[in-house]
């Protein structure tokens, strides 16, 4: 086979498990304006609502826009953990490739994933483009997973929207990089 269609092939993989990535990423983002877009045409129809009511009233109304906020947050935290779920699947699908299916269970822990990466293809996953935001993504959904009391203090709404607003486009370009480092190939 010559030189040129190992490298087609090669990029050829390489590109098809960041388009799975990107794929993630737009279900994720059209869930996500599902839910701000339906929560913020609630909220506007509950404030026409309001300046019928005499004032004593329109407090109950209040408790509902406290209930859109609480739903656009956990929509938020809902697409957080599914992004990070996104890393997870598509790391498991490239060892799996590269490895058989056993060796996708590495995927599920990062600790487990840089020594299997390190001893079987001396990669240094910390060192792979856009592992730091990874990392970053993994802690939070940690933190979202497992109810870190320290982090919900200090969280806020506009807090999860910015963070999934940053984060998201990269996992599509450290899952490429991944496989780059990976060196994946068609079989």
């Amino acid at each position: 086979m010559s030189r040129s269609k190992i490298r087609i092939g090669k990029t050829r993989i390489r590109h098809h498990f960041r388009r799975l990535a990107e794929y993630d990423v737009d279900e994720i983002n059209r869930f996500r304006e599902h839910v701000h877009e339906g929560s913020a045409e609630r909220q506007q129809a509950l404030e026409r609502r309001a300046e019928l009511l005499p004032p004593e009233a329109q407090e109950f109304l209040a408790d509902e826009v406290s209930e859109l906020d609480i739903i656009s947050c956990l929509a938020d935290e809902l697409s957080i953990v599914a992004l990070y779920r996104s890393v997870e699947i598509n790391t498991g699908r490239m060892l799996a490739h590269e490895f058989g299916k056993r060796a996708a269970r590495a995927a599920s822990d990062v600790r487990q994933l840089e020594k299997f990466l390190r001893n079987r293809k001396g990669i240094e996953l910390t060192r792979v483009p856009h592992y730091r935001a990874i990392d970053q993504l993994r802690q939070l959904n940690n933190a979202i997973k497992h109810s870190d009391e320290h982090w919900r203090e200090g969280k806020n709404r506009r807090t999860l929207y910015n963070a999934y607003a940053s984060l998201s486009p990269k996992v599509p370009a450290y899952i490429f990089w991944l496989a780059e480092r990976m060196k994946l190939r068609y079989r």
